[in-house]
């Protein structure tokens, strides 16, 4: 797989964002502990990547159960994610994938109102590395390139930014 070149009218801040999120997924799909250490370590700066991450594994799950989603197929993607770090010794915790799951699926506790990030003690890099191998699982479990869907994830954080509030 190429590397990813995100499009030029991107702020700078997306396009690390974009491009360590890539390296990442590239690094897990070929079990290559320091390239995804290094996406992870490139990420660590940039606290909104979560919510692209989150956009992300969000529509990968609608795209991967398309019948609905089931405690037990979220109870099945953190054993695959599990199980699929562990053959490589992916640094990984278990508690960071729940709260991976559990935020992008709008389910996890949140600080109050005004503050949307799930309420944990878990650290935002740990948080990073589960969510890029939530990512890594779940695209190819269905045999898709996560390019597009990154894609997405950004356009619509673009899109909703610019949407007025009532």
């Amino acid at each position: 797989m190429t590397e990813y070149r995100p499009p030029a009218e991107w702020p700078n801040k997306v396009r690390e964002i974009a491009e360590a999120t890539d390296l990442g997924i590239r690094s897990a799909r070929a079990q290559d502990v320091n390239g995804f250490t290094d996406a992870v370590e490139q990420l660590k700066d940039h606290p909104e990547a979560r919510e692209v991450h989150a956009h992300m594994v969000r529509e990968l799950l609608e795209t991967t159960y398309q019948d609905g989603l089931s405690g037990d197929d979220v109870s099945e993607v953190l054993t695959r994610t599990l199980g699929g770090s562990a053959d490589w010794q992916a640094p990984v915790d278990p508690s960071a994938v729940v709260v991976v799951l559990t935020g992008a699926l709008g389910v996890a506790e949140h600080a109050d109102d005004a503050d949307r990030a799930p309420t944990t003690n878990t650290q935002p890099a740990e948080l990073t590395g589960a969510a890029i191998l939530v990512m890594t699982d779940l695209t190819k479990g269905i045999a898709v390139d996560h390019r597009p869907y990154l894609d997405r994830a950004v356009a619509e954080i673009r899109r909703a930014q610019t949407v007025e509030m009532p």
